[in-house]
């Protein structure tokens, strides 16, 4: 059985407030995701700008320009 298909199975046994704990749990596994993809990006752009001469840069100068 797939997972999903597994999943759906357990919370058709489950009373509401037991769904309910899994949503949460389900929630804060989804921003767990989100801060850590938010940490590898802040971390990339540290490694991209780590070797630019000292300057003061305004977010304009940030901006991408096609």
């Amino acid at each position: 059985m797939a997972v999903k298909q597994e999943i759906l199975a357990l919370l058709e046994q489950m009373p509401e407030p037991l769904q309910k704990e899994v949503a949460d749990f389900a929630r804060f596994l989804l921003e767990k995701k989100r801060g850590e993809e938010l940490a590898w990006q802040a971390l990339s752009l540290a490694q991209a700008i780590r070797d630019l001469p000292e300057e003061d840069y305004t977010e304009e100068d940030l901006e991408e320009r096609w």
